[in-house]
């Protein structure tokens, strides 16, 4: 258990405090099945040892004991993974790179735009690196990659940030190393530009032209602060017509916050509502 312990910490998959209940849910199984840490773990027993807990521990305990153990049957299979990549041809070594970038990310519960923009810019990467073996990367080719962006590419200097929290996460976080002092590195131009902000008179003015749910949207949007994806998402169940509140599950960084709900868009929110409803209602009974 102390490798696996070390590897939570080191991954930083879970806090630090929380690392000895993992390691605890993952023991008790074992003893449960009276089985040993190197032994096959099944989708079965897992299910099995979760309904023992449910009887005994709150639901966020059954819910954090499952996440412990397939956390570590991952972990099993990332060792035995490993141990081989190093033998494999460079393609099929990326290929396996980036297919334990995915898994780390989503066990860390990161949102579906930093998994896709991670792998594009480990995409980018590889493809600048034309073939070298991800396990001989060391801080030179950070450095390279970063000056290309910047000097070939002609990148924004937060189009360059960003390639490098990709990177970053990818030598930590996958291949278990860290990046240097990279402050040689030649950095893109920070553009300065001052944000285009309409007027009330004009917002109201552009409201003129929007009718329907498209109308409605731009409403919230602008009196409740959000992002259009933000908006996009939302459900009936966030929306709290007696506080005239609006509660944004995973907005930008993955956070809930909770905001205004414009007074002027309830009635046609509650209009809106009604009208999915009836809908849904008369495709039922179809």
């Amino acid at each position: 258990m102390q490798n696996f312990r070390d590897y939570l910490e080191t991954k930083r998959i879970v806090t630090k405090k929380r690392v000895p209940y993992y390691v605890a849910w993952v023991s008790q199984f074992f003893n449960y099945f009276d089985k040993k840490p190197n032994d096959e773990i099944s989708s079965e027993e897992i299910e099995k040892f979760l309904k023992y807990l449910t009887k005994r521990k709150e639901e966020w305990q059954v819910t954090q004991a499952g996440k412990a153990i397939r956390i570590y049957q991952f972990y099993e299979t990332y060792k035995n993974r490993l141990l081989t990549g190093h033998n494999a041809k460079s393609n099929e070594q990326w290929k396996a790179v980036a297919d334990e970038m995915i898994t780390i990310l989503r066990l860390k519960q990161g949102s579906l735009d930093t998994e896709r923009v991670y792998i594009y810019w480990l995409r980018i990467f590889y493809r600048f690196l034309d073939g070298s073996s991800p396990f001989t990367l060391d801080d030179t080719h950070v450095k390279d990659f970063l000056t290309y962006l910047a000097v070939e590419r002609h990148v924004a200097s937060s189009t360059q940030n960003q390639a490098f929290n990709a990177i970053l996460f990818l030598y930590r976080h996958v291949l278990d190393k860290e990046i240097g002092d990279i402050r040689d590195v030649v950095r893109s131009n920070k553009k300065r530009r001052l944000p285009v902000v309409l007027t009330k008179e004009e917002v109201f003015r552009l409201f003129k032209y929007l009718f329907g749910i498209y109308l409605l949207m731009a409403q919230i949007i602008y009196g409740g602060g959000l992002r259009l994806k933000e908006c996009v998402k939302l459900r009936i169940k966030d929306i709290d017509f007696e506080r005239n509140s609006i509660m944004i599950k995973f907005g930008k960084g993955g956070k809930d916050r909770e905001t205004l709900l414009p007074e002027i868009v309830k009635s046609d929110l509650k209009q809106h509502i009604e009208k999915l409803r009836n809908f849904l209602n008369m495709t039922e009974v179809i």
